[in-house]
């Protein structure tokens, strides 16, 4: 406590004195006004493997917690066993497994427990994967000729485990069988429950185990095809036998897993899908099996979910990428959106299937990937392990509300062309389209409607597809796509309008040509000519809806503009004859083109720049910003009118401007800040004050944050600030100018001068400062200043609005003094010249005069409208004879005044005879100019007056000190 009270006093003595001074630092964030990298899906460990180059992913599990573990085999790795626990999106390998593996099972209720097959062993985990025991090797001889593993389940028995193992013989007339062990046995070992002749290709233990020891099995004799079960009993096996869609016996060569519902018990019935006749589902119950007629394919892996007494069903074909689903089981429906890759295609239902429609699937092949469902199965997107790679990225969707939803969509190239998409700042993406699907050749370009956001989710896709032009439409946010129909031609470039409404640039060998869909795609209007090249560009004018006005680039020079929707177009400036500019155009609209009619070009020509033209006043295109070597490739305008440009020369970065418009010549600024060396960008898109740009040379996607493109706010002085600073030796010291941090700024420039537009000299300030404050040299006194401040680093942001403080005029002991009348002058005449020395930065002067030595009840009383503007003024009136007078000065500056002059004191002269006239009665105003305003003069015009002040402005500092001790008070005893 005695610290806590001399810390305190230490402070209110430095306060009093003036020595504590606080200066805010500036703070920057380090994402903010520089560029830095996007993630995007990487190929392998460091990207969570959601690129696996070779992965064919098989023999998907699920944990009953969620952890998924599959087979994989991508390059980059020997390790093949793979486990994720966030539901897909990453993967890592476990166990440090290699080879093949056969089949994968999780403990029905520990977690951590898991185990493999290979052809040959069973292999089991305690800690989810970390590490891994071998079980006795070689169940009923696998490993040996041609015996082989199939299948492995496991259940819960006693305290303990049992695993069933199921077996084949890939020679004519030699079988396999299946085995069972149980883990609680002293010398555990594999036992055989004589199922008989039969290679076994699948098994499963009943949900009831425990209770019913049922175990179920898909065998066959290599001829007949059946669903055997047995209740425990060595060799007692029940069979039912599956017949093909003629009802013909058949030999299957793989089975599906046997999907049991939760509530299982005899008569069954279960669902068994297969590989081999004809393929298909089956529903068995315990003396018969239905072949489901809506399946005429093999069916490779089946999962069950009976939640809420719903039956739901997931199946996948055995040589295709294909996933069936149902409800019930009696009709079937395949994924209008299938996995990418090929088959064997394994699926796995998510423990709340039934309420998020959520399912995973893994498939081999090209393109192969774990992919997930949040559909119930009809719409699947790959989200791990994709067997594809991003060595190109093309294009870029960008939501229009991005600052909220965080949604974005990125179109790639790496073998086939991919369209990704992240719902969450691009911490997780997932595949949403491939030209790995079928009928569908190659993608080229991506855009969200303007709409969406608002209720609207709507993507459009250009590509091609059988060798034809066309456009795809998502209306679900991506989720799935619907062909529109070919296009005219090929789809150089284009702009969405709305849901439905596009406009195209195409090329016949001949003409640029524009057309327009109001119908997604599935017509198209007759094509305009615009010019005889290709076409590069096309802008929507800020008010197209009104105006409809559009601008076209192409490739050779030339800008075109319609103001008729497309109709027609004609060249800018209208009576060109030759190219304007060069190369590929790139053409957009100032925001305020409806008022200024500014509209910008780009060319990619290297040399060659940004240009302006304002249509009805320009004659040429105005060039506003020429790198070295530039080549600029796309336009961006904020909607406060920020003009950005890609410049795709090595380490060219971005072209920036705050102020386009601006004449004789706006400022640009390159902008480089957190690019890798060698970085070239190319394409550019903007949301809000972020941009996104592709950096070609690293094959990365960047993003920058101008948070500096707003101004900045000033704090202090307020505006129009009078009587500021202190007053020594005649100047005023002691003046801070503050303002507001931006997010970003690392340094502010501030410029003071006494006229509004900075342009004086000397009287111009200016500086730099890394802080939020800055204390001002000596000023003058009685002076109005005008300020402003901006950033400089690392990009400039635009100048703040300009305030403006008048400085304090004299101190209390600076007042006038008296020169004429004289002190205790006599014989003065009644109409008196009275006379003062000048003040500094005096704007008038106030004069009170009254018979009365306190200047109560004045005679003369110059104040406020009615202030003197010189030192000097002639008494309008006559005052009394033989009367003694006083009379005092003070000067005045808008609402500063300095301290009132001594009080002087003179008496008027003595009657010279009779005839002279009498002057009028005493104590009467003067004239009417002497009343110091409509509401008359104050009843104390002195002592009183300046006594009030002053104890308001004493009671405002104790106010203040107050409040600033207990801030203090507080901060020390924390720190105590």
């Amino acid at each position: 406590m005695a610290n806590t009270r001399l810390a305190v006093r230490l402070i209110l003595l430095l306060s009093l004195v003036g020595l504590i001074i606080q200066v805010s630092p500036a703070f920057s964030t380090p994402d903010e006004v520089r560029w830095s990298q996007v993630n995007i899906p990487t190929e392998g460990k460091p990207g969570g493997w959601m690129l696996a180059s070779g992965s064919d992913v098989k023999h998907l599990t699920m944990s009953t917690s969620g952890t998924l573990y599959a087979y994989a085999n991508p390059s980059g790795t020997g390790y093949t066993l793979f486990k994720s626990t966030d539901s897909g999106s990453s993967w890592s390998g476990v166990g440090e497994v290699e080879g093949e593996i056969v089949d994968i099972a999780t403990d029905p209720d520990d977690d951590d427990i898991i185990y493999y097959a290979t052809i040959s062993d069973v292999y089991k985990s305690a800690d989810a994967g970390s590490s891994f025991i071998q079980l006795p090797p070689g169940p009923g001889g696998a490993g040996d000729g041609n015996l082989e593993i199939t299948a492995i389940d496991v259940a819960r028995l006693g305290g303990s485990n049992i695993v069933a193992v199921s077996t084949r013989d890939t020679d004519n007339s030699e079988y396999g069988g299946v085995y069972t062990l149980e883990e609680e046995e002293l010398f555990p070992g594999w036992g055989n429950i004589n199922i008989g002749s039969y290679d076994v290709y699948s098994v499963a233990f009943s949900p009831k185990f425990a209770d019913d020891t049922i175990i179920i099995a898909v065998v066959t004799d290599q001829v007949h095809t059946y669903v055997a079960y047995n209740h425990g009993t060595i060799g007692d096996w029940t069979r039912v036998e599956l017949l093909d869609a003629s009802n013909a016996s058949f030999a299957i060569t793989d089975a599906a897993n046997i999907g049991l519902t939760s509530d299982f018990s005899e008569p069954y019935p279960l669902f068994v899908g297969v590989v081999g006749g004809d393929g298909g589902i089956y529903e068995v119950d315990a003396s018969h099996a239905h072949r489901l007629n809506d399946i005429d394919t093999d069916i490779i892996s089946l999962d069950i979910s009976d939640e809420s007494g719903m039956l739901r069903l997931l199946a996948g074909e055995s040589g295709h990428a294909g996933v069936w689903y149902s409800i019930g089981g009696d009709s079937w429906d395949i994924a209008t959106q299938a996995p990418s890759g090929s088959g064997p295609t394994y699926v796995v239902m998510a423990g709340d299937f039934a309420s998020s429609g959520r399912a995973y699937a893994a498939t081999s092949g090209n393109e192969s990937a774990v992919s997930a469902t949040v559909d119930g199965g009809i719409t699947w997107n790959q989200i791990g392990l994709i067997d594809t790679a991003i060595t190109t990225i093309i294009d870029l969707a960008l939501s229009p509300d991005y600052s909220r939803d965080n949604t974005l969509f990125m179109l790639t190239w790496g073998g086939e062309h991919s369209l990704w998409r992240s719902l969450n700042d691009t911490a997780a993406w997932e595949r949403v389209f491939s030209s790995g699907l079928p009928n569908v050749d190659s993608l080229s370009m991506a855009s969200l409607s303007p709409q969406y956001g608002n209720g609207s989710q709507v993507v459009f896709l250009v590509g091609t597809r059988n060798g034809s032009p066309v456009i795809w439409k998502s209306a679900d946010n991506g989720q799935s796509f619907s062909y529109r129909g070919a296009a005219p031609l090929p789809i150089d470039t284009w702009v969405v309008v709305n849901d439905t409404t596009l406009f195209v640039g195409s090329y016949d060998g001949s003409n640029g040509l524009i057309y327009y869909t109001t119908n997604s795609g599935l017509s198209y209007s007759t094509g305009t000519v615009v010019g005889n090249e290709p076409l590069n560009s096309i802008a929507l004018s800020p008010d197209y809806e009104s105006d409809e006005t559009i601008l076209v680039g192409n490739t050779n020079g030339w800008v075109y503009w319609s103001t008729d929707n497309g109709t027609s177009f004609g060249p800018l400036p209208p009576d060109t004859t030759s190219p304007p500019l060069t190369g590929s155009i790139t053409v957009a609209f100032d925001p305020e083109f409806s008022n200024n009619r500014a509209i910008y070009a780009a060319s990619e020509t290297p040399g060659e720049g940004i240009y302006r033209f304002t249509l009805g006043t320009s004659t040429v295109w105005e060039g506003i910003d020429s790198p070295a070597g530039g080549m600029l490739r796309q336009l961006e305008v904020s909607a406060e009118g920020t003009l950005y440009a890609t410049n795709f020369k090595t380490e060219g970065g971005i072209e920036r401007c705050l102020n386009p418009t601006y004449s004789p010549g706006p400022t640009f600024e390159t902008v480089t800040r957190g690019l890798d060396e060698g970085a070239t960008l190319t394409k550019l898109w903007l949301q809000g004050n972020r941009l996104w740009s592709i950096d070609t040379t690293n094959i990365k996607l960047m993003t920058f944050t101008d948070s500096l493109t707003l101004p900045i706010t000033l704090t202090a002085p307020a505006d129009q600030a009078q009587g500021v600073g202190t007053i020594i030796d005649d100047t005023i010291s002691d003046v801070s100018l503050d303002w507001e941090t931006l997010e970003g700024a690392t340094k502010y420039e501030w410029q003071l001068d006494d006229d509004t537009d900075f342009s004086s000299a000397p009287a111009l300030f200016e500086g730099n400062t890394k802080a939020s404050s800055s204390r001002l040299p000596v000023l003058e006194l009685a002076t109005t200043y005008y300020w402003r401040v901006r950033a400089t680093e690392p990009v400039l942001s635009p100048w703040s609005d300009k305030w403006s403080f008048t400085t304090a005029m004299v101190s209390e002991a600076a007042g006038p003094e008296l020169i004429s009348p004289e002190a205790g002058a006599t014989g003065i005449s009644l109409r008196p010249l009275f006379q003062w020395s000048a003040v500094a930065g005096a704007e008038g002067y106030e004069l009170i005069v009254s018979t009365e030595a306190s200047l109560d009840n004045p005679i003369i009383l110059k104040i406020d409208d009615y202030a003197l503007p010189d030192t000097a003024w002639e008494c309008n009136i006559a005052l009394d004879y033989d009367t003694t007078y006083y009379w005092k000065v003070r000067a005045v500056s808008s609402e500063t005044y300095s301290a009132w002059s001594e009080v002087g004191t003179f008496t008027t002269k003595q009657p010279l005879s009779p005839e002279e006239p009498a002057p009028p009665p005493e104590g009467s105003p003067s004239s009417e100019e002497s009343v110091s305003s409509p509401e008359g003069p104050p009843s104390s015009p002195t002592t009183s007056n300046w006594v009030k002040y002053l104890m308001g402005a004493l009671l405002a500092a104790v106010v203040s000190l107050s409040v600033i001790v207990l801030v203090l008070v507080r901060r020390i005893r924390r720190l105590f």
